[in-house]
């Protein structure tokens, strides 16, 4: 069911939607702007449900014939608009909002517009939506879901109620898996801290065997690191490339260290995140501090270079490289 005391986080996000609902007072547009998995989409679902709910509440009542439409997916007044290539084209918002909205809605009190990845929209297609912003039918609302705000043009930002969602606490997101999905407080734990914030990301993480058998293999690899040959760990840069389209597998080698740092400063394993590999990481945490903290800083030079387009194996090479490093202990 789509309700708004059923999304977790964003609280003040869902009191300005629903006292807009409240007050009879909502605009024409709004453009939500959040992560990946931070429940833009449900948010901008439930929002459309509340406008052409029969009841007029601020939750959608899920009885009325509007709610049962939206929920068998043939409400003649709710679109969703995505892209038919790579990014929103010109003809996308042409032939699936212009040439729709000209036409008055079928039953209900308004048609709306829920316009999936609008950041990939070119300049061109902004600018074809722009005059239907500014001057929209009375019956048109636009719902924006976006990843990155700086791919607008100033005047389409300024047409819009820009609403930004905020990333959950970890322990917010372990506690909805726990929940809602059964999971272990031990599993919810480590999947929340790879989540970033995103209950929508942590749901996938769960359901990839991808990237439970990719999380396995690089934390093997950092396990042997110490103790394997220089010439073995270069070899790991071809096999990295595996990962290539794929930048989580940074993301857990800088758990592992973030780890192996409080197993190294705090000695109390109840302060690391990935309580399944409480073994490993205090036996890791035998060097120094300075040793493991340059460690930690390389992958992030890793990050910082394949963002900037830097060659993969190269780049990899060099990292491994930094971590094989060896320093005295404190």
């Amino acid at each position: 069911m789509y309700r708004f005391d059923e999304i977790c986080g964003n609280a003040r996000l869902l009191d300005h939607l629903q006292g807009a609902l409240r007050t009879k007072r909502t605009s024409h547009a709004y453009l939500l702007a959040g992560g990946e998995g931070m429940g833009k989409k449900r948010i901008a679902q439930t929002f459309a449900m509340c406008l052409e709910c029969e009841e007029g509440g601020t939750e959608p009542c899920g009885r009325c014939s509007s709610c049962r439409a939206f929920l068998a997916g043939s409400h003649p007044d709710i679109a969703t608009v995505r892209p038919t290539k790579k990014t929103l084209g010109v003809d996308d918002i042409r032939e699936q909002i212009l040439e729709d909205v000209k036409l008055k809605q079928y039953h209900y009190p308004y048609k709306i517009y829920i316009v999936e990845q609008a950041d990939t929209m070119t300049v061109q297609a902004q600018n074809a939506l722009l005059k239907t912003l500014e001057e929209p039918p009375a019956y048109a609302v636009f719902l924006l879901l976006a990843q990155r705000m700086e791919n607008f043009l100033p005047t389409v930002l300024s047409r819009t109620v820009v609403l930004k969602l905020r990333p959950l606490p970890e322990r917010t997101v372990a506690e909805y898996l726990c929940r809602k999905k059964q999971v272990s407080p031990e599993e919810a734990g480590v999947l929340a801290a790879y989540a970033q914030g995103s209950i929508g990301r942590a749901l996938s993480l769960l359901e990839e065997e991808g990237f439970a058998a990719m999380r396995q293999d690089i934390l093997s690899k950092l396990e042997r690191l110490p103790t394997a040959p220089l010439s073995e760990v270069l070899l790991w840069a071809k096999e990295l490339e595996q990962y290539k389209g794929d930048p989580r597998f940074l993301d857990i080698m800088s758990l592992w260290y973030r780890d192996v740092l409080a197993a190294k400063r705090l000695g109390d394993p109840s302060f690391l995140i990935q309580q399944d590999k409480q073994r490993e990481i205090f036996a890791a945490a035998v060097e120094s501090t300075a040793s493991l903290a340059k460690k930690a800083a390389a992958v992030e030079q890793a990050r910082r270079a394949l963002a900037a387009n830097g060659n993969f194996r190269l780049t990899m090479e060099v990292m491994l490289m930094q971590l094989k490093e060896k320093e005295s202990n404190d």
